[in-house]
């Protein structure tokens, strides 16, 4: 392959892998042209929005229009002495960010906040400082991350797994419901529902799902270390299909791949993608959990039973979000018990439903599988991509 077909594929590839929350893929991989390169559109956004700043309590009517106006032009000229310096077109967004565009982006907005400014004009300058600094570290790490993409990425998986959710509840709610029923049907558990203050219970959630993250990120690091690995090219080529290296595949009988094993953060960003995927199916087991116990206390739990397991008095509106409906001359009761018994409960479903996927070879096959199928697919893709980088170049 000659050299400009390649820089046009290795442009396909490393595009393909952005898409997919997976940018930590890319040969070499770097801040200057990778990273910050793709923040530029975002932070020029930032420095024209704070152009606005000129409109400050120094100057009134039209001179708030000419200092704005004298912002912008002040912006471009350095847009355009920046990329003369570099060797870019006036106006072109730079292909690789380093110091000076940094300077820029920092000390561009300085301007028209100090000519707007009349009073605190060192505060305003601190402020949009150290506000543009943290944009500029948020913009780095969701960029430099593909967190973005990999949103994208896990909406889709929850779309694909929605229709899979009856059939994880349905494995999982026989072992769930041992200890589940019990808690529900336990007057201790609804008192201790009753005490709870939402912030207390918001401390305990965190502790829940702090440990079933913990499992997530156990059963992540077995996962990711085979995946990499790849016996043959009969392999890599099922599962290069409809992706920028189709077509590109060595033969069988070429040295069988031998891709370079993932780096820490290359590892790290598989891992972020395999975490998400697992997590959403451990959400997904949980919420309909929750929802399952807030329908059946609703069909099961009475005002009276309530009020002598919570030994309350009454139930209000106000304290216990308490609504009552006629249904089939029954009367339906919903409380905040109710929605912290039931949530309670899920997220300790959860819990368990992580533990066994964990320590379930069976579960563990069964649940990775599809998960594992898209990312399994990208590190195939990064051994072609990796086998064309470094062969040597046709004339």
């Amino acid at each position: 392959m000659t050299e400009p077909s390649k820089i046009i594929q290795r442009g396909r590839c490393e595009r393909w892998f952005v898409r997919r929350g997976l940018p930590h893929l890319i040969d070499d991989y770097s801040a200057t042209e990778d990273v910050l390169t793709r923040t530029a559109p975002f932070l020029t956004i930032v420095v024209f929005a704070e152009l606005f700043l000129a409109f400050g309590d120094r100057w009134n009517g039209w001179s708030q229009l000419v200092a704005f106006i004298a912002g912008v032009g002040a912006m471009v000229a350095a847009l355009a002495l920046v990329n003369r310096f570099r060797g870019r077109r006036p106006l072109q967004l730079p292909n690789s960010v380093g110091l000076v565009e940094l300077i820029l982006y920092l000390g561009l907005p300085l301007v028209p906040t100090a000519i707007g400014s009349e009073s605190a004009v060192g505060d305003n300058l601190v402020t949009i400082l150290v506000s543009n600094l943290v944009i500029l570290g948020l913009a780095y790490v969701v960029t430099s991350w593909g967190l973005f993409p990999m949103m994208r990425w896990s909406l889709g998986q929850v779309t694909r797994q929605i229709g899979d959710v009856a059939t994880l509840a349905m494995k999982s709610l026989p072992i769930l419901l041992v200890f589940s029923a019990f808690i529900f049907l336990n007057a201790e558990m609804w008192q201790v529902a009753n005490d709870f203050t939402l912030a207390y219970f918001g401390l305990v959630s965190v502790l829940i799902t702090g440990i079933g993250a913990a499992f997530v990120v156990f059963s992540v690091r077995r996962i990711t270390v085979d995946l990499a690995r790849f016996d043959d090219w009969a392999d890599v080529r099922g599962r290069c299909v409809d992706t920028p290296v189709e077509g590109l595949v060595p033969g069988d009988d070429e040295k069988p791949p031998g891709a370079p094993a993932l780096g820490h953060r290359a590892e790290f960003n598989v891992g972020m993608l395999l975490f998400v995927a697992q997590a959403i199916q451990i959400a997904l087991v949980a919420v309909v959990i929750t929802a399952f116990y807030i329908v059946f206390g609703l069909l099961t739990v009475r005002e009276g039973t309530l009020v002598q397991w919570t030994t309350a008095t009454e139930l209000t509106r106000s304290a216990d979000w308490a609504l009552y409906w006629n249904v089939l001359g029954g009367e339906l009761v919903f409380t905040r018990q109710l929605i912290l018994v039931s949530a309670f409960i899920g997220m300790m479903s959860g819990l368990q439903f992580a533990v066994q996927v964990v320590t379930d070879e069976a579960y563990r096959a069964e649940f990775a599988e599809d998960m594992t199928a898209e990312v399994r697919e990208a590190l195939a893709v990064r051994t072609v991509y990796l086998t064309l980088e470094h062969e040597p170049d046709s004339m």
